[in-house]
């Protein structure tokens, strides 16, 4: 039995790690339509002739009722499948460094304010009408005006203007000096669409394949069975960056993980899109033969916020003791079957370029809780397990779980661990609007569970109540100096100092506690294809491995 391959990536101290992810809700069906089965034998033709074809399979995010790259455009698993389309001006590097791509450099101003980009000169949509500057002005402006997802709110929050120039250039002019930011967060995670086709549409959630389809990518959309749960894309063989490596990709969706990994397993597939199975379900994968999986870091943070507005929950000293009743590892454990590790005080996981690797890891310690607990002089004072107040009321709180299996088994984890302390933590959930008033419009929870990426939440953590965009609660004005000095940094050198202090601050005050650092899990056909870039936290369908991958022995 071939044994399963771990292909951890290991950096050195100086490099801190790498980056990002978002969470996904479950998929369903009516029914289970998996691709023809093939088994590696009889599929040779298929990659032995002029047509290299990728199978890949998604299972954790249903397919949209029309397929619009502008649907669904915050950096997930569908987007994966419309990164093979439209690009932006940059791409994520492995490390999620902004790469050039559609704009082959950019120039910063001096005081952080404005960022000329220059184009490439042979980008052309599918179409076949060239690719300009007035198409990223377009662009950056339509997702602002029509508040697409969170980078809309960031443009709608952020950007004042974009200026065409002549010779394939532009510059975007900010209403704040964070240009650094603008590059890393919205240059790779804003795909440029054309405007002669989406200038005429006014609900762009809706409008509908094939003109919504049309990018400037390495791949062409060429069609959706929906029937078959599958879609189909072919190489762009005028790609500014070349032909990629394979001809055609047909993406398959499942209706569960469990058929998704029975595909995997007969040879259906050759890769999942999705960052996992989960921990709890990679061993079913272990010894199978010419399956490997990759597993590496992932940037994506689950945490447990706080509503600064309650008493005790404003109280430092509290929180702390709260931070000392949560089993870390356990978490880890049990929601991802050990493919992770205790978080750290600074927040971010090792796994971000700019997180400190020096600060203390956050510890399990029931007895130093139950110290802080009493010093406070919250005692049960009628002796039923729960502490009191000092005038009286429990100390009951009730944590929202976003409507999401993964996030309600936290919480139900959580709630038994701090009713060792004697604190009453009680789950809540519903349906997603009423949750989003609760939490981001009312504001009126005590706590909630959220799961975030560092760079589009842009460092706040929804912690932070002094700035656009965020929905926190805290209004420490050394907080906001702190998280304003990480946005207007002007080089990677300045960030990572900023993001230093931001995470010292974190440390010292826990305005937010993450509850664990977990590893992405990446399955694949390790007898079919070779030379994949896994982007981290997101799996192996990077935009470098279109350019990469070849099959095993050729």
């Amino acid at each position: 039995m071939k044994t399963r391959t771990k292909r951890y990536s290991h950096r050195k101290k100086a490099d801190f790690s790498k980056n990002m992810k978002f969470c996904l809700t479950a998929m369903v069906f009516s029914s289970i339509l998996l691709l023809a089965p093939t088994s590696c034998a009889s599929s040779t033709d298929e990659y032995s002739g002029d047509a290299l074809t990728l199978r890949a399979g998604l299972y954790s995010m249903e397919f949209p009722p029309v397929f619009n790259a502008l649907k669904r455009p915050s950096y997930n698993y569908l987007n994966e499948l419309y990164g093979a389309t439209h690009v932006g001006l940059a791409v994520f590097d492995s490390d999620f460094t902004p790469k050039p791509c559609l704009a082959d450099k950019w120039d910063v101003s001096s005081d952080g304010s404005s960022i000329k980009f220059h184009l490439v000169k042979n980008a052309t949509w599918h179409d076949g009408k060239p690719v300009s500057a007035e198409d990223v002005k377009f662009t950056y402006e339509y997702w602002r005006d029509n508040q697409l997802y969170r980078q809309g709110g960031w443009l709608s929050a952020y950007l004042d203007n974009v200026e065409v120039l002549e010779g394939h250039a532009g510059v975007i002019h900010l209403k704040e000096p964070y240009a650094y930011y603008f590059i890393k967060s919205i240059f790779p995670s804003v795909y440029i669409v054309p405007k002669h086709v989406w200038e005429k549409v006014d609900k762009p959630r809706e409008y509908g394949e094939p003109d919504s389809m049309i990018g400037c990518g390495p791949f062409i959309f060429e069609k959706i069975d929906r029937e078959a749960d599958a879609a189909y894309f072919k190489a762009n063989p005028n790609y500014f960056k070349g032909k990629p490596a394979i001809d055609r990709i047909e993406w398959k969706h499942f209706r569960t993980v469990d058929s998704a990994l029975l595909a995997l397993k007969k040879g259906e597939i050759d890769v999942l899109i999705d960052e996992s199975p989960e921990g709890v379900l990679a061993p079913s994968l272990i010894g199978e033969k010419g399956v490997a999986i990759e597993v590496g870091p992932d940037p994506g943070l689950p945490l447990l916020i706080f509503n600064y507005k309650k008493y005790p929950l404003n109280m430092t000293d509290f929180r702390k003791a709260l931070s000392y009743s949560i089993d870390y590892q356990s978490l880890v454990n049990a929601i991802e079957a050990g493919y992770g590790e205790a978080p750290g005080a600074g927040i971010l996981p090792s796994s971000i370029v700019e997180s400190n690797p020096d600060l203390p890891r956050l510890e399990y310690n029931l007895t130093r809780a139950n110290e802080i607990l009493d010093s406070l002089n919250f005692i049960d004072t009628n002796g039923d397990g729960i502490r009191n107040l000092p005038n009286g009321p429990e100390l009951k709180f009730q944590v929202i779980a976003w409507n999401n299996q993964k996030h309600m088994r936290v919480a139900e984890m959580l709630s038994h661990m701090l009713r060792k302390a004697g604190i009453e933590f009680e789950p809540y959930t519903n349906e997603l609007p009423v949750l989003q008033k609760i939490v981001w419009t009312d504001r009126s929870y005590d706590m909630h569970i959220d799961f975030h990426d560092p760079y589009m939440t842009a460092l706040g953590f929804a912690t932070i109540d002094l700035v656009p965009l965020q929905y926190g609660t805290c209004t420490d004005p050394r907080f906001s100096d702190l998280y304003n000095a990480t946005m207007s940094a002007k080089d990677q050198e300045e960030l990572s100092k900023a993001v230093y202090d931001l995470q010292d601050y974190y440390a010292e005050n826990l305005p937010g506690i993450p509850l664990y650092w977990s590893k992405s899990i990446y399955p694949y056909r390790s007898d079919r294809f070779e030379g994949w870039i896994s982007l981290d936290g997101y799996g192996l369908t990077s935009h470098q491995s279109w350019f990469s991958i070849k099959p095993v022995g050729r």
